[in-house]
């Protein structure tokens, strides 16, 4: 799908910062997992079972496996022949990619680089995948889903900057503009 060596396609895997919500799921997750071993404990200690209690590190591990991963991820846009698909990487051995927004990026209404809420004006959804609220490397792409008026936020590089100018008339704002790499 993704060709490397394609004048037009690109793609980019960046880390999401632990800052703003990530940092408030993850905080939570390890309160819950806080409170699934203190459960766990007094569920033994009241039954009279304690010996069973030796499963709880087990059981532990197990949930963190099974948990962990849904607020910890890597993002991903990938950009083949005008066509911008965006969406989460799943930590772990397999890095299997999770595809959230595709768009043709010749329907987009506006694009142009990040600044603040100001800039996307009132849409309806908004699609953040940027790296961090504090990342000034973002580009918002404006764009209709569904009838819905919705904004993506991406981290970019200068090769996607491009593309988005040589495939949208609304992308020469970013043309020429320093992101990552």
């Amino acid at each position: 799908m993704f060709d490397e060596g394609s004048l037009n396609s690109a793609e980019f895997i960046y880390e999401k910062k632990n800052t703003g919500k990530t940092k408030l799921y993850r905080s939570l997750m390890i309160a819950l997992y806080a409170v699934f071993f203190l459960a766990f404990f007094l569920f033994c200690y009241v039954t009279r079972i304690i010996p069973l209690f030796a499963v709880a590190p087990m059981l532990l591990y197990i949930l963190i496996l099974l948990t962990w991963r849904l607020v910890k991820y890597d993002c991903y846009w990938e950009f083949v022949s005008g066509e911008l698909t965006v969406g989460k990487v799943r930590v772990g051995r397999a890095k299997k990619r999770v595809p959230l927004v595709t768009l043709k990026v010749k329907d987009a209404l506006a694009i142009g680089q990040f600044n603040s809420f100001d800039d996307i004006g009132s849409v309806k959804k908004i699609y953040d995948f940027s790296e961090s609220a504090d990342s000034e490397k973002r580009i918002y792409i404006i764009f209709e889903n569904g009838g819905v008026s919705s904004a993506l936020i991406v981290e970019a590089t200068a090769k996607l900057a491009r593309l988005l100018s040589a495939f949208s008339t609304k992308g020469s704002s970013v043309k020429g503009l320093q992101f990552h790499g």
